[in-house]
């Protein structure tokens, strides 16, 4: 990407925060104090005492739906609708033609990646930046998962990185929609065009996020997410596959109902045709995914105009910003609100002692992000290449090629130095809490020298 690209992408700020400000949704720019107190954390006062949003929300409508489906005695999606119902709303969502709902998200990935034929001796390139279930998929099913590194000012995997690490062993693309921002599909859609690989989105942190006016997840060959306890659409634990593709989404159906018929199979086989699992969603996860469905379009909103106004915050901050976002990027899913963050201007204040610090001043939600060690460099890997089926199936001269080559610094310093994230329930709150937040690193930043020195 040319300069003159990251200066128009700079942030979601330049784009739609600056037309709310003209339209006065924002409001004018926010005044810090002239004299910040102390910091907390040197014995101060804190910036707030008062908790952000909590998570889940839920009302009695949500609990009726559960304890209609408890009494309904079908509890099991074989011959009952509530996890039906959900798929046909959330492909209607997603604008895609079906959705099948699993497990969780793991197994949605991994259901995912059997359709997709890969498995022993295959390669897929993917992200060190996202949680271990998008690499342990890949080692599961007997692949071996190529890191590419990040575009450390998005945290999203660099298309540059990725069409350097293909080999005739690369069977996909999996990049991953970290946080709700958006990968630069346009990039990586042409990469996989090119080289004839099937993109699988990861967007296991993404719902209602778009690329260019398109649901991410529903770019690429198929589009996997998570509606585990933390996520923005949850079930306590759940996951779905998105897809255009009929016949790529008959056999995820077939997969994850231990192989039986699915869609116009059925008219022409019986018994269990093909390879499978049991990853089927519950009734109670579906009858839940009903009710908080609901006021996911409520919240995604709500989440984006309080992140474009922390945004305009945080831009009278030197030293912490938000992540950059990809021109093409139209909404943000904001599952994370991701920052970087620059120690020199915090008088070389690590992010960790930074973190500490925001906690003591009220801000409870701030999180150093995925740390050391990176996800690259975690053990279970090693004990994957060490051991005998991926010597066999790789041979051991790939595996160590594989180890020289994975190297991503650009990630170890987001995961070292400069990432912080928020986690999404904060931007569910009031202006008056991203001000809070913003108050609170400013008043870090103008006394870093002093809780430096104690």
């Amino acid at each position: 990407m040319s300069d003159n690209e990251k200066k128009i992408g700079r942030r979601k700020f330049i784009a739609g925060a600056s037309a709310a400000l003209a339209a006065g949704s924002l409001g004018a720019p926010h005044v810090f104090a002239a004299n910040a107190d102390k910091p907390a954390i040197l014995g101060g006062t804190p910036v707030r005492t008062e908790p952000f949003p909590s998570w889940p929300m839920y009302d009695s409508t949500d609990e009726n739906l559960l304890l209609d489906t408890f009494r309904s005695r079908g509890w099991c999606r074989l011959g009952n609708d509530q996890v039906n119902s959900f798929e046909r709303k959330f492909a209607g969502l997603m604008g895609v033609t079906q959705a099948l709902a699993t497990s969780s998200g793991t197994c949605a990935l991994n259901t995912a990646l059997n359709v997709l034929e890969i498995g022993p001796g295959d390669e897929v390139i993917t992200t060190p930046y996202t949680f271990v279930a998008t690499a342990q998929v890949v080692f599961q099913v007997g692949a071996l998962a190529v890191f590419a590194d990040i575009d450390p000012e998005t945290h999203m995997i660099d298309p540059d990185r990725v069409e350097e690490k293909i080999t005739p062993r690369t069977r996909a693309i999996m990049p991953v929609h970290i946080g709700g921002g958006a990968s630069d599909m346009d990039r990586l859609l042409e990469i996989g065009s090119k080289h004839g690989l099937p993109v699988l989105e990861d967007a296991c942190q993404a719902w209602l996020g778009e690329w260019r006016g398109r649901k991410l997840g529903s770019l690429g060959d198929l589009g996997c997410f998570s509606f585990q306890e933390t996520k923005n659409l949850t079930s306590g634990e759940g996951g779905a596959v998105i897809g255009n593709d009929n016949v790529l989404m008959d056999m995820a159906a077939s997969y994850t109902n231990n192989g039986r018929p699915a869609g116009t199979q059925r008219s022409t086989l019986t018994g269990y045709p093909n390879a499978g699992s049991n990853h089927r969603m519950t009734e109670f996860q579906g009858a839940i995914l009903n009710g908080q469905l609901r006021r996911l379009e409520e919240q995604t909103e709500r989440r984006n105009l309080n992140g474009r106004y922390l945004d305009s915050l945080l831009d009278q901050i030197p030293g912490i910003a938000a992540a950059r976002s990809y021109e093409g990027q139209t909404r943000h899913g904001y599952h994370l609100y991701m920052m970087n963050y620059d120690s020199a201007e915090f008088s070389g204040m690590s992010k960790w002692k930074f973190r500490d610090a925001l906690e003591r001043e009220g801000i409870q939600t701030i999180s150093t992000g995925y740390a050391m060690p990176p996800l690259n460099k975690q053990g279970f890997i090693e004990q994957k290449l060490t051991g005998r089926h991926y010597k066999y199936v790789f041979g051991q001269t790939r595996l160590d090629k594989w180890r020289a080559e994975n190297e991503c610094p650009n990630n170890d310093r987001v995961c070292g130095e400069t990432g912080l994230w928020l986690f999404q329930a904060v931007l569910l709150g009031t202006k008056k809490d991203m001000e809070d937040i913003a108050t609170a690193a400013e008043k870090l930043r103008k006394a870093s020298a002093q809780i430096a020195k104690a």
